[in-house]
């Protein structure tokens, strides 16, 4: 997670627009949050981001599908994909 943070604010640059603006990843992260989905590990592998959730939130996850996919495209996935092996990197 540490180098997409660096990815995303560039090792050491001043980047007004990644200042102001947050970035897909931050959105989702919110995103996940705002729904009290506990414990999820978004990985960015555009034009996908594939989205980890331990095993208690696994159904819940499943039962929002529609909801979080309407609202996550619009931070800049094409695709969103829920990884069936939470404990892979």
């Amino acid at each position: 997670m540490v180098d997409l943070w660096q990815e995303v604010i560039g090792e050491g640059r001043n980047n007004m627009e990644t200042q102001s603006a947050p970035s897909a990843m931050q959105q989702a992260e919110k995103l996940l949050a705002e729904f009290g989905i506990e414990g999820a590990s978004l990985f960015d592998h555009k034009p996908v981001l594939r989205i980890q959730v331990p095993d208690s939130e696994f159904a819940r996850v499943l039962e929002l599908r529609s909801t979080l996919t309407e609202k996550l495209k619009p931070t800049g996935f094409r695709f969103i994909s829920l990884d069936l092996d939470h404990t892979s990197e």
